[in-house]
């Protein structure tokens, strides 16, 4: 890729900069306080801990999981973006860390190819049980998102296998007469069809389908799971995008991440399988968007509450 114009400066801020402070703060070795989004004592704030929740689970450290249900995928999104970096620039220390750190999340993988830290160490009973909160398959998403985006890159596919593996732990959970919801944060059905195009394998992308369609098909999927924890059943759905099918929805609502991340897709699923009926539905979403909830600077999901959509114009 030729690196000129416009973004050169910026490629180079990553390769320089930032790509090493964010490895630093990600071993809490970086000089700087991170400030709580809110004041909420329970907010774990303090300290990232990303790298050494996952050196814990390899059993390479001995601790407790500090973070997030999503606290992984700082690490991937890391590494996603050194192989967007290798791709412009030749450098073989970048690479040789990203190698050390995959080489972490290999051995913090179960043997059965799960890899969540937050469940592996702090509550393993609870795996999939708690689907409306857990972020366990938007975590899958981005390792599979770094993974291929490496292994296109540099030709390593340690990560590749990686992710395969824990995509099989996946099927064997998922689907028909098994777990049959989805997460509650979208990010795997997008994930799962870039490892369908690297690979040319359909079974991720009849994956990723079945994620779409199952999403909404059983508006109590989420207060079933939370009554047989005990747990108070109340599920916001239209913040998961789970009223509905999403074939069948008319307007962006909710989590406008979460909802992008679905659009994608849906969009890819309707190119890949020559869907019109995914087609349509999508670019009826679009259009709510663009004409509707879409500020001036091309921004959306501009509300504080809920990181969501706000009301059409």
């Amino acid at each position: 890729m030729e690196n000129q114009g416009f973004w050169e400066k910026y490629k180079k801020l990553i390769k320089d900069v930032v790509l090493d402070y964010q490895y630093l703060v990600m071993l809490d070795e970086a000089d700087i306080k991170i400030e709580a989004e809110r004041e909420d004592a329970s907010l774990p704030s303090e300290r990232s801990q990303a790298i050494t929740n996952l050196k814990i689970a390899a059993g390479l450290m001995v601790g407790e999981h500090y973070g997030w249900w999503f606290q992984d995928t700082d690490v991937y999104k890391w590494i996603e973006t050194a192989a967007y970096t290798l791709e412009n620039f030749d450098d073989e220390a970048l690479k040789t860390r990203v190698d050390s750190v995959i080489d972490i999340i290999e051995q913090a993988q179960d043997e059965d190819g799960y890899l969540s830290t937050y469940y592996q160490l702090r509550a393993p009973h609870l795996k999939y049980k708690e689907l409306d909160r857990s972020h366990e398959l938007y975590n899958a998403g981005h390792l599979i998102e770094a993974a291929v985006a490496y292994a296109k890159a540099t030709g390593n596919e340690t990560l590749l296998e990686v992710s395969k593996r824990y995509v099989n732990h996946i099927m064997a959970h998922f689907g028909v007469g098994k777990i049959e919801g989805a997460d509650g944060h979208q990010e795997i059905e997008l994930a799962l069809i870039k490892l369908y195009k690297y690979t040319n394998d359909e079974k991720y992308l009849n994956l990723s389908r079945y994620f779409i369609d199952v999403r909404g098909k059983d508006p109590l999927f989420y207060n079933k799971q939370k009554e047989a924890l005990g747990q108070d059943p109340f599920t916001n759905l239209d913040y998961l995008q789970a009223y509905d099918q999403p074939i069948h929805q008319k307007e962006a609502k909710g989590h406008a991440v979460r909802m992008l991340y679905m659009m994608e897709a849906m969009a890819d699923l309707a190119l890949h399988q020559n869907d019109q009926a995914m087609e349509d539905a999508v670019m009826t979403l679009w259009d709510d968007i663009v004409k509707r909830k879409m500020y001036v600077t091309g921004g959306v999901g501009q509300t504080v509450h809920g990181e969501s959509f706000a009301d059409g114009y």
